[in-house]
């Protein structure tokens, strides 16, 4: 028999007997050695079969425990209530309420009811905010951390009660999560490929809060253009803490040309300090952002940039929620990636010295 045949007929076997009955839920499983005897078969041939299983959701695989059949979702138990947590810099920022949007509308789709709860960036306040929805029987949780690897403990308290939750726009690349956010990597090739095209070189990333993966995500995009361009990137290229009157000298001396800024409120400072020093936006400079902030509208200069569609970020994270709750994903390590758009503005021109 073909050896992928031979996986099949196991996994079939096995789910015949769950929806049979034959196999109750928490039911313990005999071992991959005993099912090896059992089909004749190879121990490689049966891991793979549980494995499909566990990652359909009918059976559940504990290191040093055995596999067992999952129990099914009891629609009596649920609340029906999701819990979206946002630790949030600026409370009128409207990204966050796209979000918002986003997952309400997509929880209405399978009966669910979101709760929101705002959050300081204290992380003493974001486990009062998270212990005081668990008092409250919710379902899952989407999280918009400030930083999601000082938070850490606060997610513990959520995984303790087995309870699925999703960050959104940032992750802890060393704790497995479920995450929706961005292509942040996608967003900053083509921003720099964009100023390329204008005959920039001598570009500069600006960074804001660089010890999100998502800047550094941005950074490593950036990265990747310039140097597929010949162009050699070195540390003064990364700038956090910016001296305006520094980089304005570099902007006249012609050692800078253009800017690509990880997210739209840095770039919207960097201009406002620029043109107070009377550098000229673009024909001195030219500025990329990335997000598209609603703020952008009311600048003097129209801000070219990278669009990441909030709405469905929001929808993304709770589709992902829910699917965790109902079992039908597990792991706890998927990611949904929206794409993004370039939003070509006034704040670029082609490089008049090139």
């Amino acid at each position: 028999m073909n050896k992928n045949l031979k996986y099949l007929v196991v996994k079939q076997s096995i789910m015949d007997k769950i929806q049979n009955g034959e196999l109750q839920p928490n039911d313990k499983l005999p071992s991959e050695e005993e099912y090896s005897k059992m089909f004749n078969v190879s121990g490689i041939t049966i891991r793979k079969a549980l494995t499909e299983l566990a990652n359909e959701g009918y059976l559940i695989r504990t290191k040093r425990k055995g596999t067992f059949v999952s129990s099914p979702v009891s629609e009596e138990s649920s609340s029906h209530l999701i819990a979206i947590v946002l630790s949030a810099e600026d409370y009128y920022d409207i990204s966050y309420m796209k979000i918002i949007r986003g997952a309400q509308s997509m929880a209405a789709e399978y009966n669910y009811s979101l709760i929101v709860e705002w959050s300081s960036n204290n992380l003493v306040h974001e486990a009062e905010t998270i212990r005081k929805m668990l008092d409250r029987n919710i379902d899952g949780f989407i999280i918009y951390p400030f930083d999601p690897i000082k938070s850490k403990n606060n997610y513990l308290l959520i995984e303790e009660k087995n309870i699925p939750y999703v960050l959104v726009d940032r992750y802890n690349i060393n704790h497995p999560c479920y995450f929706a956010g961005c292509s942040n990597y996608d967003g900053a090739v083509l921003a720099t490929r964009e100023l390329l095209k204008l005959n920039h070189t001598k570009i500069k990333f600006a960074g804001y809060h660089f010890f999100l993966n998502s800047e550094q995500e941005r950074f490593n995009g950036y990265c990747s253009v310039m140097r597929q361009a010949g162009l050699e990137v070195t540390q003064e290229d990364l700038l956090i803490n910016i001296d305006y009157d520094l980089l304005k000298k570099q902007i006249l001396d012609r050692e800078v040309t253009a800017l690509f800024c990880c997210n739209d409120r840095i770039a919207i400072k960097i201009i406002q300090n620029l043109l107070e020093r009377g550098v000229r936006i673009p024909q001195d400079i030219s500025v990329i952002g990335f997000d598209d902030w609603d703020y952008v509208q009311n600048t003097t200069i129209g801000l070219t940039t990278v669009r990441q569609n909030f709405n469905e970020i929001g929808a993304n994270a709770a589709h992902l929620l829910i699917h965790a709750i109902q079992g039908k994903i597990r792991g706890g390590n998927t990611k949904m990636l929206t794409g993004v758009s370039l939003v070509i503005r006034e704040s670029v021109c082609q490089n008049p010295y090139a």
